[in-house]
């Protein structure tokens, strides 16, 4: 006969294994969706296309400047691991490629800001479009990422250019389930990728964009 002791222990870690599970369903979707900013979108200076996953920005992009969000889309100028390969495959720069994808939608080319620095990560990027805002006397811009990307850009923008208005706004064209990330592994390397960007941010970024010592 089991004694009233051992019964209680039993039902204790019977309780805390089911708080236990209940936290974590609860915490990761809560994760999920604390990763994604989307703000209320207003009329603003310029639209801002972060570099990346071209054509899915661009295209968004392209669709606020036709509802007249903005008289501008800008384009980053982003390192390119791949410049040489892409250069003996005859491909454009990204930063063509990006402009090209704008063209296609009908954003006229006179509407198409190319930013000059080259940058090797987001918060070279964001401080890059901060400087041509200010310079530029931009009060407001859009910032157009992928779903997953703009809470890493939300915190880096506010601790570096918080003069400046950014209403984050992200991409349609790509998938993140922020409310079952977990049952993917292409939502897992999402999370832990931007998650992890956010830490080396907050850390005062240590590690390098690039390996230089590898070439």
């Amino acid at each position: 006969m089991r004694s009233p002791r051992r019964r209680l222990r039993r039902l204790l870690v019977l309780v805390a294994a089911v708080a236990g599970a209940a936290a974590v369903a609860i915490a990761l979707p809560a994760l999920g969706t604390w990763l994604v900013v989307a703000d209320a979108l207003a009329p603003s200076d310029a639209i801002f296309v972060l570099e990346g996953r071209t054509p899915s920005r661009e295209v968004e992009a392209a669709a606020l400047y036709h509802r007249g969000l903005a008289p501008m889309v800008g384009l980053s100028r982003v390192r390119d691991p791949q410049s040489l390969a892409r250069h003996l495959a005859r491909q454009p720069p990204v930063q063509d490629l990006a402009r090209g994808v704008l063209v296609n939608l009908g954003v006229p080319a006179r509407a198409i800001l190319r930013l000059d620095p080259e940058v090797q990560n987001t918060v070279e990027e964001l401080v890059a479009i901060a400087d041509v805002s200010g310079a530029r006397g931009f009060r407001r811009v859009i910032l157009v990422t992928s779903p997953a990307h703009t809470r890493r850009v939300r915190i880096i923008w506010d601790a570096r250019a918080g003069s400046i208005t950014a209403l984050l706004h992200p991409t349609s064209y790509e998938t993140f389930d922020a409310r079952r990330w977990w049952r993917s592994r292409h939502g897992v390397e999402t999370m832990l990728h931007e998650l992890g960007g956010i830490a080396n941010f907050r850390l005062g970024s240590p590690l390098p964009t690039f390996d230089e010592g590898a070439r």
